[in-house]
């Protein structure tokens, strides 16, 4: 009698045939051709994930140092800008719509 499929576990044979039947010519070719770019990303993913880490504990150290500190400083004082810039837009707008109708 047989064991009910898993998806998660190997029914024996290598990575590249994992299910333990015989290769089938250019169908198996296909398939390990697949699993090699699959492990390559996976591989890719891994590192991805681990420079990830060590950059969030990078950042985590920052604010502990307070070099983090200047860096809120710096967005707040570009906040400032933008909002001076936003309201000075709208004041040309409204100059510009009133000159507008004037030469009308």
């Amino acid at each position: 009698m047989s064991e009910p499929y898993d998806p998660y576990l190997p029914r024996g044979g290598s990575s590249s045939n994992p299910s333990g039947e015989p290769a089938r010519g250019q169908g198996n070719a296909k398939t390990a051709a697949i699993q090699a770019q699959f492990d390559d990303m996976v591989a890719i993913l891994r590192e991805n994930i681990i420079k990830v880490a060590e950059r969030g504990e990078r950042l985590d150290s920052l604010g502990e140092t307070g070099g983090f500190a200047s860096v809120r400083e710096g967005l707040g004082s570009l906040q400032d800008k933008a909002d001076k810039l936003a309201v000075s837009v709208e004041e040309f707008r409204r100059g510009a719509n009133k000159v507008r109708k004037n030469m009308w």
